[in-house]
C-alpha cells in the first residue's frame, strides 16, 4: 500500500538487511535477494510494502511481499504486526477464501528496525485509490457481465468469512480482552479513542455530532452477538483480482472478532462513499452497470449465510462512525506530512456530506438502510 509520509527508504541497505536476515531462517538456506521494490502506490495510507525476487540455489525465482509498519509517522498510533499476521495465517487454505500465503513473521524490531512480515505475491489487480476506480482505470473500462461478476465474487468471499469459526486458543488471541463487555461495544471504544488520537492533533472542536452519533450505537446495538470474523478493511481497493475474481485479500491490520455483517455493511458503505465523493454528480445513477444494488445484494448475502438482514442498518451506521473517525486520523498524517494545511484539514476530517447522509439514515427509518 502507498504511504503518505513513505520518506525516502534506502532499498539497497534494506534489501541488504533482509538477506542477512533470511540467511538466517530454517529452511532458507542458499536463498538470495535478487531484487527489492516498493510496491503498488495507488491505494492506502498504511504500512510499508515491498515486492522482493528471491532467488533459489537451483537458479528459480520467487516474489513475496515484505510488510511493514510506517517508519516514521503512521495513519495510526500504533501496528500491530503479528496480530495481522495471525489472522492471514490462520485463514489461508480456508475453503474458498482466497488468500496469500504466509512465509515468515518477525516480532524482533532489531533486524529491519521494525517488526514485520512476509507474505507470497500474488499476481493482478486492485481497485486503485488514485485516481478513483469510479473514474478511470480497469474497472470503468470493464463490461457490465466483468463488473457484475467482480461484485459477486467479491460478496461470495465475505460470506465465506462469514462461515469461519474459530474456537479455543486461537480465537483468545485476537479476541476483545474484556469478556464481560459486549464486544460491539469495545469495537466502538475502539474507534472513539482512534478518533481521539486524531482529533487531538489538531486544534480541537466540539463535535457533538461525533459524541451523538456514538452514544446512538451504542444505545441501539444488536444484543444477540455473533463471534464471527470481521476482515474490517473490506473494500474492493484492497482485494487482488484475476479475471474479475478475487485472488487475494489484502490488509488485515483491522481485523477483529464479531458480527462479519459488519464486512458486508462496510463494503457497501465504501461503494457508497466512492460514488458520494467522486461520481459524476449530473449522473442519474452513479452506480457502475454491472455492480449490483444495495438491497439486491443485502439480501443474496443473508440468504447464503442464512441469517436476517435486520442489523443491517445499524452496521452501515457503525461504518460511517469508524470512517468519520479514520478522518481525523487522516487530516491529522495529512498534517504531519505537510500534504494539508491546518485549515484544510479541520474542514476536510468533518465529511459534511458524509454527516448529511448520516442524519438522512438516522431520521429515514429501516428504508434507509438501501442507498442504491
Amino acid at each position: 500500500m502507498a504511504l503518505v509520509d513513505h520518506g525516502d527508504p534506502d532499498l539497497v541497505a534494506l534489501q541488504e538487511r533482509f538477506a542477512s536476515w533470511l540467511s538466517r531462517q530454517p529452511g532458507a538456506a542458499g536463498i538470495s535477494v535478487a531484487a527489492l521494490r516498493q510496491a503498488s502506490r495507488t491505494s492506502g495510507f498504511s504500512n510499508e510494502t515491498y515486492r522482493l525476487t528471491l532467488r533459489e540455489p537451483s537458479g528459480g525465482e520467487q516474489e513475496v511481499i515484505l510488510r511493514l509498519p510506517p517508519a516514521r509517522t503512521g495513519f495510526f498510533p500504533d501496528y500491530d504486526m503479528a496480530r495481522q499476521y495471525t489472522f492471514m495465517d490462520r485463514l489461508f487454505g480456508e475453503p474458498g477464501l482466497a488468500m496469500a500465503r504466509c512465509r515468515w513473521l518477525e516480532q524482533d524490531p532489531q533486524p529491519l528496525g521494525r517488526p514485520f512480515f512476509v507474505t507470497d505475491f500474488v499476481a493482478g489487480v486492485v481497485a486503485a485509490d488514485q485516481p478513483k476506480y469510479v473514474c478511470e482505470g480497469w474497472i470503468v473500462q470493464a463490461s457490465p457481465e466483468q463488473r457484475q461478476r467482480l461484485w459477486d465474487t467479491s460478496i461470495d468471499q465475505l460470506a465465506q468469512l462469514a462461515r469461519v469459526r474459530w474456537h479455543g486458543r486461537e480465537l483468545a488471541g485476537v479476541d476483545w480482552p474484556d469478556r464481560q463487555v459486549p464486544r460491539l461495544l469495545q469495537h466502538i471504544a475502539y474507534w472513539t479513542r482512534l478518533g481521539d488520537w486524531g482529533a487531538s492533533t489538531l486544534p480541537r472542536e466540539d463535535d457533538r455530532f461525533l459524541r451523538e452519533l456514538a452514544g446512538w450505537l451504542q444505545a441501539h446495538a444488536p444484543r444477540d452477538e455473533t463471534a464471527g470474523l470481521v476482515w474490517g478493511d473490506s473494500r474492493f481497493g484492497n482485494i487482488i483480482y484475476q479475471d474479475f475474481k478475487p485472488a487475494a485479500l489484502l490488509d488485515w491490520e483491522l481485523a477483529v472478532i464479531g458480527d462479519p455483517m459488519i464486512d458486508l455493511a462496510y463494503l457497501l458503505f465504501h461503494v457508497f462513499l466512492t460514488e458520494l465523493y467522486h461520481a459524476d454528480p449530473a449522473a442519474a445513477n452513479p452506480r457502475l452497470t454491472g455492480f449490483r444494488g444495495d438491497e439486491e445484494t443485502v439480501m443474496r448475502y443473508c440468504e447464503a449465510v442464512q441469517r436476517s438482514p435486520h442489523d443491517y442498518r445499524y452496521y452501515w451506521l457503525f461504518n460511517a462512525y469508524k470512517m468519520l473517525c479514520i478522518w481525523q486520523c487522516k487530516a491529522a498524517l495529512m498534517v504531519r506530512c505537510g500534504v494539508w494545511s491546518v485549515e484544510q484539514a479541520l474542514q476536510e476530517r468533518r465529511g459534511d456530506r458524509l454527516r448529511a447522509w448520516i442524519a438522512r439514515v438516522l431520521e429515514s427509518g429501516s428504508e434507509a438502510a438501501y442507498l442504491r
